[in-house]
């Protein structure tokens, strides 16, 4: 067995998502309440001769090289830092890919918090703050500087304007992602217009916060199972509030105690993606130390 640095890439959940207008270069003014769940990615790093990548066997959800948003960010890392240090790094990976969690940034996002964290031990008198980690996951994409947070937040205007906030704790997540994979693009691209959402439809609260998205008859129109998981979700004894995160196709819905979350299998399909669990505030400094069993990856 080999030591490894690891870190948690803890699931993005949107609370609501209200799409507010449109920019003359095609960006969407948003505004979003957004929490993270204690459904996590792993991801496992040592240094190394040269860069490695390994995926868990285990796991359903394998990653598009093409696509790896873990080398993407090291990349990034090491342009902005001249850093030139190479890494072996493995990825269990569970949170659903192409699901509106935001697993991919989620894994972007540790990433850099594990590299800054390594640079810093490295590097004591040219230590990079917080702010820099923040910018590098910026160019990266959107979700990203939130997902460094991994805190309780409300989002506003283009994704980068982020209030840390507080939401209510103690209350249980039931996550269904009918593996339906919906591209961002294609979701807003479906967007006519927020005042074509139905407004005669019942407000849906959780204690104060309105779980509303913008997105979902866009989704529904690309994915038609989502209003399905959505009246179902709607049947559940003692339910608290229920939506759709992010541009889907994920659902989920909320109850205050354990024991409210029923039998999946009497309300979805036994094929998908099926989670319940709480969310959770993760700290920067959530690097730790592992023992990995190779014969897992």
């Amino acid at each position: 067995m080999t030591v490894y640095y690891n870190i948690s890439a803890p699931a993005k959940l949107n609370l609501n998502l209200f799409v507010k207008h449109k920019s003359a270069d095609g960006l969407h003014f948003l505004e979003s309440d957004i929490c993270f769940l204690e459904l996590i990615d792993k991801i496992y790093l040592k240094f190394s001769q040269e860069d490695t990548f390994h995926q868990n066997k285990e796991n359903s959800f394998f990653i598009d090289p093409k696509k790896n948003l873990i080398w993407q960010a090291i990349n990034k890392f090491r342009f902005h830092t001249n850093w030139d240090k190479k890494f072996e790094i493995y990825l269990d990976k569970n949170i659903p890919i192409g699901s509106g969690l935001g697993g991919g940034s989620a894994d972007a996002a540790a990433t850099l918090v594990l590299l800054r964290t390594l640079f810093n031990k490295d590097n004591n008198h040219n230590k990079i703050p917080i702010s820099k980690i923040l910018q590098i996951g910026g160019e990266l994409g959107s979700d990203i500087p939130s997902c460094i947070i991994s805190k309780d937040l409300r989002l506003s205007g283009y994704g980068k304007e982020i209030k840390r906030k507080k939401f209510p704790s103690n209350y249980y997540f039931l996550i269904i992602y009918p593996n339906i994979e919906l591209l961002t693009k294609s979701v807003f691209q479906h967007y006519s217009d927020i005042k074509n959402y139905d407004r005669k439809s019942k407000e849906i609260l959780f204690e104060n916060i309105i779980i509303h998205n913008s997105l979902l008859l866009s989704a529904i129109s690309l994915a038609p199972k989502i209003k399905d998981i959505l009246n179902n979700l709607r049947k559940i004894p003692n339910l608290v509030a229920y939506g759709m995160t992010g541009s889907g196709s994920t659902c989920f819905g909320i109850v205050k105690n354990l024991k409210d979350i029923p039998n999946p299998n009497k309300y979805f399909n036994n094929k998908y993606f099926i989670w319940f669990g709480q969310k959770a505030n993760f700290n920067l400094n959530r690097v730790g130390f592992s023992k990995v069993l190779e014969n897992k990856f």
